[in-house]
């Protein structure tokens, strides 16, 4: 028998209010979609990651919107 150990998820990855995780929003909202989920897991964590400035987690959001748009075209 195999036993699953749960994983304790960062809390910069949790929501203040609601507690969402943000791996469960993208999964409801983008599921399909690598490049558009991981924007905006980006921009949910943006500057709560210790090591990770606000800008530069904006700036890795803006470079997956971008592999996106160039996927499209």
């Amino acid at each position: 028998m195999i036993m699953k150990q749960k994983t304790k998820i960062p809390s910069y990855y949790i929501g203040k209010t609601y507690k969402y995780e943000a791996r469960k929003v993208i999964e409801d909202f983008q599921a399909d979609n690598y490049n558009i989920g991981t924007a905006i897991t980006y921009l949910l964590r943006a500057g709560k990651k210790s090591g990770n400035p606000l800008k530069q987690d904006i700036q890795k959001a803006i470079n997956h919107l971008k592999f996106e748009l160039d996927r499209l075209c």
